[in-house]
């Protein structure tokens, strides 16, 4: 009997890039070419090129491969070091091996080993990245609706399209909501590249006296009929209420050319409040007298690397302080077992203190799986909600953990790698 060869995983070379290039196009077929995936892992641009990918070959001949991208999220306004873990593949002559799996394996630990606290990834199958503690946390929600079921607000005479002198005003007005908030990245000159100058994209601002308080990122839909063109909203960002308006009056005021907007909006803006009709145009019924809003979409998966590092970067605590609250978190980590606790989270006035010994006695104690405490941790999921699913055991106080980990704002990330 032949001896099996274990998988070798290696960072990717020189020598890989044609093969990587090749491997990805494969596996996710669509409008790039090999040679468009080339040129991408020469360039880098927008997350990172070739210096990102590892490679898991036998004997010389390359099984799959994976990207591992350094980047900063941002969790209740504090930035977090996060693993994006992309382009996950495995060769046609190599399915059904267990390759994917060890990949994942292997950048869980590439992440924690070089300090990444967060991961974040795209799932083809959000099944299989669940067993590795990787958990859905963001939500959009897709309208279609006429631009004319917005209301004409005066705020719109602000707006007006984008220069390139603006570049800086638009990365530094997202930066200040981003910065405020629990799930985008930051972003560099590269990733703006990506976004302000891909093909059809136009902005739009929001200029007030000379600061831009909000933009938006368009794209003009080719007409299918004469009066049917559709405006697509690529992203919408506005620091307060009256540049939200200036950006939805702006999206009104083109109802003379567009016959249709498609707009993937955040749970929190409320956008069915501010429609006039929410109906999309030419509805399928929904129900017998009930009609069809914005479509549900999911997006990324989220998981934590560094559980103690996690809690204490936490800056906010519950809805209103809690100082002298200690909570005791064990999470179940087969994958990372350094993660499993449990830690005992003091919340004191300057922040918390997290021990991996016993302090005392704890007012909460939770246990959870890694894909659980993923929700948890982002404000997804409150931890009465996972016990009462069967999710998570509590023991004391469960109002004092979903206080706890309550963030006013719901996670949110409009990037995709």
């Amino acid at each position: 009997m032949t001896r099996k060869e274990p998988i070798q995983i290696r960072r990717a070379e020189r020598a890989d890039l044609r093969p990587l290039a090749l491997l990805w196009t494969q596996a996710f077929p669509g409008e790039r070419t090999v040679e468009d995936r080339v040129r991408q892992l020469e360039s880098g641009v927008p997350y990172g090129g070739l210096e990102v990918a590892w490679v898991a070959e036998e004997r010389g001949r390359l099984l799959g491969a994976y990207r591992a991208y350094r980047m900063t999220e941002y969790v209740a306004g504090v930035p977090l070091p996060m693993l994006g873990l992309a382009s996950v593949a495995t060769s046609a002559a190599a399915r059904r091996r267990g390759v994917g799996r060890a990949l994942c394996r292997h950048a869980l630990r590439q992440g924690r080993e070089r300090g990444d606290v967060l991961s974040v990834l795209y799932p083809f199958r959000p099944s299989f990245y669940r067993t590795f503690g990787w958990e859905l946390v963001g939500e959009l929600e897709a309208y279609r609706f006429r631009p004319g079921a917005l209301p004409d607000y005066e705020e719109a005479a602000a707006v007006r399209f984008a220069e390139p002198a603006d570049r800086d005003a638009i990365a530094a007005c997202y930066a200040r909501v981003a910065g405020r908030s629990t799930g985008p990245l930051e972003r560099d000159a590269r990733v703006w590249a990506h976004h302000l100058d891909a093909a059809g994209i136009h902005a739009v601002v929001h200029d007030d006296g000379g600061r831009i308080g909000g933009y938006a990122l368009v794209r003009f839909g080719r007409p299918r009929a004469p009066g049917a063109a559709t405006l697509h909203v690529r992203e919408l960002i506005a620091e307060d209420d009256e540049a939200y308006r200036a950006l939805l009056g702006w999206i009104a005021a083109q109802r003379d050319q567009f016959s249709e907007v498609r707009y993937d909006a955040r749970p929190d803006e409320r956008l069915e409040f501010r429609l006039t009709d929410p109906r999309p145009p030419a509805p399928a019924r929904a129900r017998r007298l009930w009609f069809p809003t914005a479509r549900r979409i999911r997006g990324p998966m989220l998981r934590v690397l560094n559980v103690p590092a996690a809690l204490a970067a936490r800056p906010r605590w519950g809805e209103s302080p809690g100082f002298g609250l200690t909570l005791e978190v064990e999470v179940l980590d087969d994958e990372l077992p350094e993660n499993r606790g449990p830690w005992h989270v003091s919340i004191e006035e300057e922040g918390a203190r997290v021990h991996d010994r016993r302090a005392g006695g704890a007012d909460a104690r939770l246990v959870v799986g890694p894909a659980t405490f993923a929700q948890i941790y982002a404000g997804e999921l409150p931890p009465s909600v996972a016990a009462r699913l069967g999710l998570a055991p509590i023991e004391g106080a469960a109002d004092a953990l979903d206080r706890a980990f309550h963030l006013p704002s719901r996670f949110w990330l409009l990037d995709e790698f």
